[in-house]
């Protein structure tokens, strides 16, 4: 086998070196496929190969390390022959034809999934070759990349949905004749899948559309009018094909994922249905579509299933995506979206190295031409379309935009993606940041084809520079205009009648804290920079007022704007004692003018929340930190808060690090809610893996003080805290259980008194979290910590049905894993209130503890004596509805049946009992009310249209209570009785007045009560 030293004396190799970008990375790599079976082919190399090995290990380390794992691939993939020119679709689909009918047959997914993952693989190798050697343009190489995307996706597809249909059957709809024809499925791809543009490490964005309600009969079986109660919908059906799709994408291998999915760009984005009809489609879009959902499906195009599906669908939403008409209004809009990207998720620190987001980059160029095709697609349909380049090519054409602009533009869309191509190419990264590091740019220069990084960079503004001047001669971003207001503060009664137009009510007071925001504090010299600043930041703060016309009604919001104010006499006095905290006025406002996010995050806090409002100013850096670190748009794991938390196990002093952990974690949830960054399920599952990560922690400080090796105990967390659904200011309802071996039962009842002490320490700035531990067996007159055994004694023979109930809602949520897996097994167990799990006595086997209705490892089987429940009659169902009603005479406020949301009719406790009754009836173990509810729904336990009516009302209360609970960070449970603070409420909510949020909350109420009355027949 030929050495390394042997196959650089060849003089094919010598030049190559010569010419490469990074000769010392070749050299590595040459070192390493000397050891390979890839020896002999380089060292037989002829110039061309050479060169175009040399540049692939140059420029792809992640590539050259896959091509030495799989020297098989060399040939014939990297054979020049097979880089000369790009790849035809259909050449990629003759070969995966090639193994998938087998796959099909077999119904091999795992196999369908391993053969695409080194399909896609050995292609990517080619192209980055292709790309990297120069042998292929931009728009080859996206196009090549779309196709491979395409491809597998139609295979992935294939075999979820022939999976789907062995398992459950076929989907069927009636046509207007009454007759019942297969239901059919596309996928959409949209943005750069839509573009065929994509790039090394794209995410693909897509749409799934199914075209019509029915619902789904086993292979075989004639279609009938009344499916069966456990018949699947279409919905659901093609919702389960929608998960598995992406499951199969997504799924990371030691071969890694096929392709990451986004969904955002969906309707009503994460917190939309995963899939809908074609009517529901064209609905939505004809009552709620945005400018932004305009420009996304200009891209959209037919990626996988039915084929004249996707064709009806883009039919159907061609008049929104290109209106006939349109204001040029949408050019402010365009301009706010734009602003937005730049403000918020790229940060002025990196607007001149983003190729993609920041100032001349990709964005603008893709912003530009959707922006002209939304202005005349619908009158010149020529101009539709969804590749940037040859809609450019179009523009010009037709002279909607200056020739010289639309090849400037060209040119630079080329040499940027060229640019993401070998940023994203270095490590298999979603990058699009120029490296700040010297040398990290030097070779990206050379990767490019410039010897110096200067006259890189050189190029590189010259296009950004050109493509910003296009950008604002269309869509111009001016400052906004500052809202009407006197010119100085001479003028008094003008003001306050200024202030008093945006919804200002102490206007005298308000008056005085303005003075005093302009001028300063009355000492001291305030420079002529500092006060033009403070006008500055005052026409934004009135920007975000509500504005009231002569007739008392406040003016429609406007689309980039979506908050008002519910209290600007509370945001002003609370700004005044920022501005103390924070020290230099001239240093803040020059801050927010650098960051007027910032500015307007405080603002919108301070009328949000008066708690986070309190630390804000408490600890005035913390906010400014969370928005300039990225922070705040990072969605974390419960194992990543785990992680950061237990650094602080080795601090001095354990609990100040838990404290401020908390603490700021608290303000980072709270200001993701408060800008809708997240939906109310990511909302709480993130506040609740919050809460499990503080009770681990302080466990294992405890342990630690106590010298134990590992937890003798697990921690068992009911109600929200089970549920994964705690919110602002929820107390955590706990049990501690032992093992039946444990010893010292009184040192672990010490062990659970100093976890809750810990946690519930109180300070100056309030305690961690309240822990309740009084669901245990006996109450507060029962022991703190009980044996397993203990546990399962209690609840079979003493426990009430509340009890049980409660019980249906545990989680092991910290401590001993292993306990608590036998706990939750023990648990399903005894919530299981089928009639076979009756009939055998409750026994371990009958119900679906866990998953998958097996019991947890390690989980021992109950003896013979310890079979039956005391508390279950079979009437147990009419004894919770009694619960119910007793709960709703003595929790409501005499006279506040309207505002009691939670405990009410139609509240809170109504959807919860619901998801509980059903629960113990259906024998399974969702301890969260929406995914039990969900589950009801997918298992034809609730009709689909009464699932969906309480979901979707129980959802709208949950939010209502977050916002309420958000405030004090108290457990409020009825709306104000008084009219201003209910006011605040209402607006705080979204609504444009308190008739219109009073009349909200009722309509959400009876729908509630009226599934209610369904399920308990009342």
């Amino acid at each position: 086998m030929p050495s390394t030293r042997t196959i650089l004396q060849q003089p094919v190799w010598k030049k190559a070196l010569s010419a490469a970008a990074d000769p010392a990375r070749v050299r590595h790599y040459l070192e390493q496929a000397a050891a390979t079976p890839l020896a002999e082919p380089l060292q037989a190399a002829s110039e061309e190969q050479a060169r175009v090995l040399a540049a692939l290990f140059s420029g792809s380390p992640v590539m050259s390390q896959w091509l030495l794992q799989h020297p098989e691939c060399f040939s014939p993939t990297l054979e020049l022959e097979h880089l000369k020119h790009p790849r035809r679709l259909q050449g990629l689909r003759r070969e995966v034809d090639t193994w998938l009918p087998l796959a099909l047959q077999n119904d091999d997914l795992a196999g369908a999934a391993r053969a695409l993952r080194l399909f896609r693989h050995r292609e990517m190798l080619r192209i980055a070759a292709r790309d990297l050697a120069g042998l292929g343009t931009v728009p080859e190489i996206t196009h090549e990349i779309s196709d491979l995307a395409e491809v597998c996706l139609q295979a992935t597809l294939q075999v979820c949905q022939q999976h789907l249909v062995r398992r459950f059957g076929r989907p069927f709809h009636q046509t207007d004749q009454r007759r019942w024809i297969p239901t059919q499925f596309c996928v959409l791809g949209l943005g750069k899948l839509g573009g065929q543009e994509l790039n090394y490490s794209s995410d693909v964005d897509l749409l799934f559309v199914y075209s019509e309600e029915g619902w789904v009969w086993p292979e075989g079986a004639r279609p009938g009018r009344k499916p069966g109660d456990s018949t699947l919908s279409n919905h659901q059906f093609f919702k389960r094909l929608a998960e598995l799709f992406i499951a199969e994408l997504s799924r990371v291998t030691t071969e890694g994922a096929l392709f990451r999915v986004d969904m955002r760009l969906r309707p009503e984005g994460d917190a939309g249905p995963l899939v809908r009809s074609l009517a529901g489609y064209e609905n939505y879009y004809a009552q709620w579509g945005q400018t932004w959902e305009r420009m996304a499906l200009m891209k959209a195009r037919w990626v996988a299933g039915d084929e004249e599906l996707a064709a009806e669908f883009l039919d159907i939403v061609t008049p929104f995506r290109y209106p006939r008409s349109i204001h040029e209004s949408v050019l402010r809009e365009v301009a706010a979206i734009k602003d937005r990207i730049e403000r918020e998720l790229v940060g002025p620190e990196a607007l001149d190295r983003n190729v993609k987001l920041g100032r001349g980059g990709i964005r603008e160029i893709e912003f530009i031409v959707q922006t002209l095709q939304l202005l005349h697609g619908g009158r010149l349909p020529f101009v539709q379309g969804t590749q940037t380049l040859a809609v450019l090519d179009k523009l010009a054409r037709y002279h909607l935009l200056p020739a010289a602009d639309a090849r400037a533009l060209a040119q630079a869309y080329c040499f940027l993606r060229q640019v993401e191509h070998r940023l994203q190419m270095e490590h298999n990264l979603q990058t699009h940041t120029i490296p700040a590091d010297r040398a990290a740019r030097a070779r990206l220069a050379r990767l490019m084809g410039f010897e110096r990084v200067a006259d890189f960079e050189a190029a590189l503004a010259q296009h950004t520079r050109r493509v910003r001047q296009v950008y604002d001669q269309l869509l111009k971003t001016q400052k906004p205009e500052r809202p009407r207001q006197p010119e100085d503060l001479s003028d008094a009664t003008a003001w306050k009648q200024c202030l008093a137009e945006h919804g200002f009510r102490q206007v005298d007071k308000s008056f005085k804290l303005l003075t005093h925001f302009i001028q300063g504090p009355g000492f001291g010299h305030v420079s002529a920079r500092t006060m033009d600043l403070a006008w500055d930041a005052v026409a934004r703060l009135l920007d975000l007022c509500p504005k009231f016309g002569p007739d008392g009604r406040v003016s429609p919001r406007r689309a980039d704007k979506p908050w008002v104010l519910s209290d600007p006499d509370r945001v002003l006095a609370r700004l005044d004692s920022f501005i103390a905290a924070y020290g230099s006025r001239a240093l803040l406002f020059e801050t927010w003018a650098r960051h007027p996010l910032i500015f307007e995050l405080l603002v919108l806090l301070f009328d949000r929340s008066e708690f986070l409002a309190e630390t804000a100013i408490r600890t005035p850096d913390l906010v400014d930190d969370l928005v300039l670190s990225g922070r705040l748009t990072r969605r974390k794991t419960a194992a990543e808060t785990l992680a950061e938390l237990r650094q602080g196990l080795d601090e001095p002093d354990q609990f100040e690090w838990l404290r401020r952990y908390h603490e700021a974690e608290f303000m980072r949830l709270g200001l993701r809610d408060i800008l809708g960054l997240v939906d109310l399920e990511q909302n709480l599952v993130e506040l609740s893996n919050l809460a499990d990560a503080c009770l681990q922690y302080a466990l294992e400080v405890v342990l630690r003080r106590h010298r134990f090796r590992s937890s003798p105990l697990a921690i068992i967390g009911l109600g929200k805290l089970g549920g994964q659904e705690v919110t602002y200011g929820s107390d955590l309802d706990v049990l501690f259980v032992s093992s039946d071996s444990a010893k010292d039962l009184s040192r672990l009842q010490r062990l659970a008194t100093e976890v809750i002490e810990l946690l519930s320490r109180r300070t100056a700035q309030g305690i961690v979290f309240h822990l309740d531990a009084r669901l245990r067996p006996d109450g507060e007159k029962g022991l703190l910590v009980n044996t397993l055994s203990a546990y399962e004694d209690y609840y079979r023979h003493r426990a009430q049905l509340w009890e049980i109930q409660a019980l249906s809602r545990c989680r092991a949520v910290a401590g001993n894993p292993e306990l608590g897996q036998q706990f939750q097994a023990m648990a399903a167990q005894l919530t299981d209130f089928r009639p076979e799990s009756v009939a055998s006595g409750f026994t371990l086997g009958t119900g679906q503890s866990g998953a998958a209705g097996r019991p947890s490892p390690g989980c021992r089987r109950p003896s013979a004596r310890k079979t039956g429940l005391a508390a279950y009659t079979p009437d147990w169902k009419s004894q919770i509805a009694q619960m119910r009603q007793r709960i709703e005479k003595e929790r409501t406020p005499p006279g506040q049946e309207a505002l009691a949301i939670k405990t009410g009719a139609g509240g809170l406790m109504d959807a919860e009992f619901i998801a509980q009754a059903l629960s113990l009836e259906h024998g399974w173990h969702e301890p969260n009310t929406l995914r039990a509810l969900e589950r009801a729904r997918d298992t034809g336990a609730l009709p689909p249209e009464l699932a969906n009516q309480l979901i979707d009302n129980y959802r709208h209360l949950r939010r209502i209570e977050g916002i309420l609970r958000r405030w004090s960070f108290e457990g409020e449970t009825e709306l104000p009785i008084d009219p201003a603070p209910f006011y605040r409420v209402s607006v705080r909510c979204g609504f444009a007045s308190p008739d219109e949020f009073r009349q909200a909350v009722a309509g959400y109420r009876r729908a509630i009560r009226q599934v209610y009355q369904w399920v308990f027949r009342t």
